[in-house]
């Protein structure tokens, strides 16, 4: 067998074979540029000494975009015409002659993201990534839905930071450009994920939420303030998702588009039950500003099978006997067991609890939904920032997906729940900049 010799040639001295067999689009490019600027150029091209490459040819054109002036090369003169065309379709047909063992695939990505490593840098793109990661067993003590009650006296106080492994919560104000700058510290979140206050006075069993009841004008500044503050802060092209109350949606999306945010879609999240009050349709669905920041290109991870309206499985319920309902024109379907088998029962006869344990927070989100959101618009390790914490439901949602949460939230009580619901789940401290712990006295 010869001896393989390595050299380095100027890119120019390179030509690509004359069939281009392989396409790689400016996507495809740009993750081959990003891994070589990581690990630098470790697969040297296969080349004939006329300079015709036989493998390569990706590597090749990220090098001559990254502008370097050499390469390092591999003769393949001892192979005949004829050998070199068959080996040049072996070499790329061989990579996808084995399977991955898919679990011990997701647990070594899960390592590598215990150690901060980029995940996009390993060549998977991020739908691939969030399937993998989501085969590993919950690691969590709690369910990420449950949030603890509010307590009556607060350890956080307005300007407290607070860290949770890697994410930062701010008791602080969304409006106020001086609060998003000690949050961020100078970072550029790539992805915002909200829900202000709705200006609805909604109230739940915890009490009124801050903001939320003001007069038509001072809701409108309030609301510009903040998406001005937002933008700001904001990456180019970041995505943002704005959950708010239908009957507001015209302040909403004004405020939305003034403050310099592309509106691409409304989505609409439909609730597995209504809301109980004196309209004379009941509302069962709430709307989800849907845009980004329009000074550079936004991300999307979702394919192109999503639509605007999100649900899980449409009206279907969890049981607290185990079994799962699903709407069927007038009737329900109760599935139960593993056998699967379904009783057909009037639709008026079964009725069941919201899901999702909100007595925290009056519009508590089900940490689901926001999961969908995350996986569509931001890659594992990701920025992302929610101004309006409320209780803390797009954290958790990070911290499940392996996003990095940058949160603010006004009120000191719900702070504290935010805290505590993170502890509750994950076994964690947190902790101030200074090393203060929040400590036993904040989980009483």
């Amino acid at each position: 067998m010869e001896k393989l010799k390595l050299e380095y040639w100027p890119v120019d001295r390179l030509r690509p074979y004359e069939r281009g067999l392989r396409r790689h689009g400016r996507d495809v490019v740009a993750r081959m540029m990003d891994s070589i600027r990581e690990y630098g150029f470790r697969v040297p091209v296969l080349a004939r000494s006329c300079g015709e490459v036989v493998n390569g040819h990706l590597c090749l054109e990220a090098a001559k975009r990254l502008g370097l002036e050499a390469v390092p090369v591999l003769l393949a003169d001892d192979l005949t015409d004829v050998q070199v065309r068959a080996f040049r379709l072996l070499v790329n047909r061989s990579a996808t002659w084995s399977a991955w063992d898919d679990d011990e695939l997701a647990l070594e990505l899960s390592e590598l993201r215990a150690l901060d490593v980029a995940l996009d840098l390993t060549g998977f793109d991020v739908a691939e990534l969030d399937d993998l990661l989501a085969l590993l067993p919950g690691t969590g003590r709690t369910d990420p839905d449950d949030a603890p009650p509010l307590p009556e006296t607060p350890v956080s106080r307005p300007g407290d930071v607070w860290l949770l492994g890697p994410h930062r919560l701010l008791c602080g104000d969304a409006t106020s450009p001086a609060d998003l700058a000690t949050l961020l510290q100078g970072e550029r979140p790539t992805l915002a994920v909200t829900d202000p206050p709705y200006n609805v006075a909604v109230e739940g069993k915890a009490g009124k939420i801050l903001n939320d009841d003001m007069a038509a004008d001072a809701f409108r500044d309030f609301l510009g303030r903040a998406f001005d503050a937002l933008y700001a802060v904001l990456a180019d092209g970041a995505a943002i998702y704005v959950a708010h109350a239908e009957t507001g949606g015209l302040t909403f999306r004004e405020s939305f588009e003034a403050a310099g945010f592309k509106l691409a879609s409304c989505l609409i999240w439909r609730k597995n039950v209504h809301v109980l009050g004196r309209s004379d349709y009941h509302w069962q669905h709430e709307p989800i500003l849907y845009g980004w920041k329009p000074t550079g290109r936004h991300a999307w991870f979702g394919g192109r099978r999503q639509t605007t309206l999100l649900e899980a499985l449409p009206g279907a319920v969890l049981l607290e006997d185990g079994r799962v309902q699903v709407p069927a024109g007038d009737d329900l379907y109760l599935i139960s067991g593993q056998d699967l088998a379904v009783e057909v029962v009037p639709g008026s006869i079964v009725s069941v609890d919201k899901p999702v344990r909100s007595d925290a927070h009056p519009t508590m989100k089900p940490v689901a939904l926001l999961e969908r959101l995350l996986r569509n618009s931001s890659r594992p390790g990701g920025l992302v920032i929610d101004p309006f914490g409320g209780s803390g439901s797009t954290l958790m949602a990070c911290h499940g997906l392996g996003r990095i949460c940058r949160t603010l939230e006004l009120d000191p009580r719900f702070c504290d729940v935010i805290i505590r619901r993170w502890q509750d789940h994950t076994g964690g401290q947190a902790v101030t900049p200074d090393g203060r712990s929040f400590g036993a006295e904040g989980a009483a």
